[in-house]
């Protein structure tokens, strides 16, 4: 389900502004685009990562972090793609669903 933003994503914590379910669904195409194509704003995952990662995943560790769009827990713990099975869930909260996929 697509929702719409409240935020400028041009700007950090900038003006507020309304962007429509198709405005934000076009932008997710047209990042996806870049990213298949190799053009996309974060150059450090290559193509070879990338099929090594499609054939499975070990995660060194799981994180249970709150739903929030400001910091990927991969930056903050200096990991790579893979290395961190992530859970994002408002207020941190375990419920069984949420347990269940980090069992």
């Amino acid at each position: 389900m697509l929702f719409a933003s409240q935020r400028n994503r041009d700007v950090p914590g900038g003006k507020n502004t309304v962007v429509s379910a198709e405005q934000g669904l076009r932008r997710l195409i047209e990042g996806n685009k870049r990213f298949v194509s190799g053009k996309a704003r974060f150059p450090t995952v290559c193509k070879e990562t990338l099929a090594a990662l499609a054939r499975g995943q070990h995660p060194y560790a799981t994180i249970l972090g709150c739903a929030d769009s400001r910091v990927p827990p991969e930056l903050i713990f200096d990991a790579n793609f893979g290395e961190l099975f992530i859970v994002r869930v408002a207020g941190n909260v375990i419920s069984p669903e949420i347990m269940g996929s980090i069992q």
